[in-house]
């Protein structure tokens, strides 16, 4: 194995090659040199974090086409700030402004434990369910579901609305595809009067997925900063209607309401923003292609191995299907000697780390018994170094 850069090396630590995807665990993306840029100027100076919050979210206004933008500490954040501001409708709060005196603790320190007199209860399909919804729960929320893990219908969506107690309906855009499709599961809220929060975290491919749910008519948008926006790891966007992110923004950091532990820093809300417009820069189309031919000299570097199979597949969009990531993958048979899954295994064992992905996840779930490799966040010559493992690994 050749030597490879690593600049945790100092500190006695293994590099990771990212063949899988944006990983939280991973550290998210490798953001554009401009943001850190921007952070470093940014630590320069002080300024008021509500005013320049306003000025983040005016910005991811612009380009989600929301009427209105929170920068937050992740998707999760994003996703607590976002129950919390339909709970908290209705109430005092709705009076003050966060560029304005701020509101008092009885008002705004209702969440999670105050909740009486408040509408609570968050609407999902049952077949929806991941960890992500105990950022709800955070809130002061209960989740109440619809349906059961083989799918809805639309008489059990409308059954588990509760006109005195219903606060909106949530959906996982990387959900089970068993159950309803956004368009009619927000058709049923709206018919209700009540607001659809979609969390759309990882699905920030094409560029026009940045437009597509607001354009869609959802309430509240939550998508992750810190993944396939390129932004520093520990942000977020919630973007959608004006009177509910105005209440988002008011539970949020720097106030005292429910999100005040989760802080942003004035370098990280501007290091968004830049990610932000960088992000809209991008051909997607010179993207794919390059992503496209790293994976297919991947594989056709793996064909000959005895007993491996390799190829290209794609990862698509969730509601077009459309194409937006070439994988490499790679099973194997009896003549490898081991199972894919051991081979998937074994690349975490050296060093640098390989990290893929194997088995269907939230993210990937159409590659059952395939072990794929994905080069959107390698680093140049990467793609020499993971071929090199695998058949150091076969030869074994």
């Amino acid at each position: 194995m050749k030597e490879v850069y690593n600049p945790y090396g100092k500190y006695g630590l293994k590099r990771v090659i990212n063949a899988a995807t944006c990983l939280t665990r991973l550290g998210g993306s490798r953001p554009h040199p401009d943001v850190f840029k921007a952070m470093e100027d940014a630590s320069r100076a002080f300024i008021q974090i509500p005013a320049l919050q306003a000025w983040a979210g005016e910005k991811i206004a612009a380009a989600t086409g929301a009427e209105a933008g929170l920068p937050t500490a992740g998707a999760v954040n994003a996703l607590t700030l976002a129950a919390a501001a339909c709970m908290m409708k209705g109430t005092e709060l709705e009076r003050y402004d966060p560029l304005g005196p701020s509101a008092p603790p009885h008002i705004i320190q209702r969440l999670p434990m105050h909740t009486e007199g408040l509408k609570t209860e968050f609407v999902v399909q049952k077949s929806d369910r991941n960890t992500y919804d105990h950022a709800v729960e955070c809130a002061g929320g209960r989740i109440v579901e619809a349906g059961t893990p083989e799918g809805t219908t639309v008489e059990e969506l409308e059954a588990a609305y509760n006109p005195d107690i219903t606060a909106a309906f949530y959906f996982t855009v990387r959900g089970s595809k068993k159950g309803l499709p956004l368009d009619t599961f927000m058709e049923v809220a709206h018919r209700n009067g009540v607001p659809v929060i979609v969390d759309a975290a990882p699905d920030l491919r094409p560029k026009k997925i940045l437009t597509h749910y607001i354009e869609k008519g959802v309430d509240l948008i939550v998508y992750s900063g810190g993944k396939h926006l390129g932004g520093p790891n520990n942000t977020g966007i919630l973007a959608g209607r004006k009177d509910l992110v105005k209440l988002a923004h008011l539970q949020a950091y720097p106030f005292d309401g429910i999100g005040r532990g989760a802080k942003m820093s004035r370098e990280t809300i501007v290091g968004l923003v830049v990610a932000l417009e960088k992000y809209l820069e991008k051909d997607d189309e010179a993207l794919f292609k390059a992503w496209e031919k790293k994976a297919m000299w991947i594989a056709g570097q793996l064909s000959d191995i005895p007993g491996l199979n390799a190829g290209v597949t794609y990862e698509y969009t969730v509601e077009e299907r459309e194409p937006m990531t070439p994988l490499a993958y790679v099973t194997l048979d009896e003549e490898a000697g081991m199972e894919t899954k051991d081979l998937h295994a074994r690349l975490k064992e050296g060093d640098p780390i390989i990290e893929t992905l194997y088995e269907p996840s939230f993210l990937i779930d159409d590659y059952q018994g395939k072990l794929t490799i994905n080069p959107e966040h390698m680093l140049e010559g990467d793609e020499a170094l993971v071929v090199e493992r695998i058949k150091e690994i076969l030869t074994q």
